[in-house]
C-alpha cells in the first residue's frame, strides 16, 4: 500500500501549482519577447526546479533507497532562492530601462552584473555544499551552504535598494513598467520571509528549521515560510507578465516623449493603429 506522508502531500500541491505556472510562464516570455524578459525567464527555471524538487519527494515513496531523491528534493529546495531573486533583478532591469537613457542603461549594467555574480556564486556554493554533503541532514550544516545562503541574503538588500530608487524615479517608468514596480513591492516582504527561513535553517540548529527531518512541524514551517511564499510571488510575477502591455520600441529618456506628457504624467508607449497614427499631428 502506497503511504502518503505530510511532505508528500506538500510535493503533491506544489506539482499541481508549478506545472501551469510553467506554462504561463512560456507564455509571458512569448508575449514580451526573451529580450525583455529575462525577469520571467528566471520564474521558468525556478518553476522547473520546484517541479523537479517535488517529483524527486514523491520518489521516496515506497523507495528502497530514498536517499538519492531525497538529496535531490532538499538540493532544489536550496537552490530556488537564486532564480527566484535573479527573476526579481530581470524584471527591477527592464523597470531601470524604461527609466534611463542608453549611457545610463550601460552603467547600470554593471550594477545587474554586480548583483549576479554574488547571486551565481551562492548557486555554485550551495551545490557544492550539497554535494560534499554525507547525507542529506548534513547540508544545511556545510560551512559552503552557510556562505550562499548569506551571498542570498545580500542580494536580497541589494534589491531592496534598487525597488527603493525605482520608486523615487516613479514618474519617469511607463505605464506598463510602473505596474512592475508595484509588482516588486507586493513580492519583496514574502521574498524576506523566505531569505529568513533560509537563514533559520541555515543558522538556528532548531530541528524544526530543518526540512530533511520530515517532521509534522518543520514540514508545517516551511509550508508557511517557504511554500507559500514563494507561490505568492510567482503569481504576483505571472499576473504582472499577463497584465503588463508589451511595448514598442527601445526603452529609455530618449522615448520620454512617447512616455510621458508635457506635464510629466505617464502614458501609454505601445502600439497604435495606422487610423491613432494619422490622428495625431506630425505622424
Amino acid at each position: 500500500m502506497v503511504h502518503i506522508t505530510y511532505s508528500d502531500g506538500v510535493s503533491i500541491g506544489r506539482l499541481a501549482y508549478y506545472v501551469p505556472a510553467l506554462f504561463v510562464s512560456v507564455v509571458v516570455i512569448a508575449k514580451h519577447g526573451a529580450r525583455r524578459s529575462f525577469g520571467w525567464i528566471f520564474l521558468t527555471l525556478f518553476c522547473l526546479i520546484r517541479i523537479i524538487g517535488s517529483a524527486a519527494q514523491l520518489d521516496t515513496i515506497n523507495n528502497n533507497n530514498p536517499k538519492t531523491p531525497e538529496t535531490i528534493a532538499l538540493i532544489c529546495t536550496v537552490l530556488g532562492l537564486s532564480p527566484l531573486l535573479l527573476s526579481t533583478l530581470g524584471i527591477l532591469t527592464r523597470v531601470y530601462h524604461s527609466i534611463l537613457d542608453q549611457t545610463a542603461r550601460t552603467k547600470f549594467s554593471f550594477v545587474v552584473r554586480a548583483i549576479q555574480i554574488p547571486a551565481t556564486v551562492a548557486l555554485i556554493l550551495c551545490i557544492v555544499g550539497a554535494a560534499d554533503a554525507k547525507s542529506p541532514a548534513d547540508i544545511l550544516s556545510e560551512s559552503t551552504v552557510h556562505i550562499g545562503i548569506i551571498l542570498f541574503a545580500v542580494v536580497y538588500g541589494l534589491l531592496v535598494l534598487l525597488t527603493g530608487y525605482a520608486l523615487r524615479q516613479w514618474r519617469l517608468t511607463g505605464l506598463g513598467e510602473s505596474r512592475l514596480i508595484i509588482a516588486v513591492c507586493v513580492t519583496l516582504p514574502f521574498l524576506a520571509v523566505r531569505v529568513l527561513y533560509s537563514l533559520l535553517a541555515a543558522f538556528s540548529h532548531d530541528a524544526k528549521f530543518n526540512p530533511s527531518t520530515g517532521s509534522a512541524s518543520s514540514t508545517t514551517i516551511a509550508l508557511v515560510m517557504e511554500t507559500l511564499q514563494e507561490a505568492v510571488v510567482v503569481l504576483v510575477y505571472l499576473a504582472a507578465g499577463l497584465m503588463v502591455p508589451k511595448p514598442t520600441g527601445d526603452f529609455g529618456r530618449e522615448n520620454q516623449r512617447s512616455w510621458h506628457g508635457r506635464d510629466g504624467a505617464p502614458q501609454q508607449h505601445y502600439a497604435l493603429s495606422e487610423q491613432q497614427r494619422h490622428e495625431q499631428p506630425g505622424v
